[in-house]
């Protein structure tokens, strides 16, 4: 009796578990663009803070990255004038 409870309380541990991983990373995608002339900046890295996760607006300015909610989404550019 006593591993039967100990095996559902495991198993309803586990498809806990399983469910927040599996809504714990989403895909955020949007559009980088100059908030003075509003044109679309291609070439912008996109990083999650503190991980490796990252990527490259494209060339019409937009990109996806997958992140989790509370994410802090870090972007740079170098821009020469």
């Amino acid at each position: 009796m006593k591993h039967i409870y100990s095996f559902r309380v495991l198993t309803l541990l586990l498809l806990m578990f399983s469910a927040m991983t599996v809504h714990a990373q989403s895909t955020i995608s949007g559009s980088v663009m100059d908030a003075e002339t509003q044109e679309l900046i291609p070439g912008v890295n996109i990083i999650v803070l503190g991980s490796n996760t990252g990527t490259t607006t494209d060339f019409d300015g937009n990109f996806s990255i997958e992140a989790s909610k509370g994410d802090v989404l870090v972007l740079s550019s170098i821009v020469s004038q």
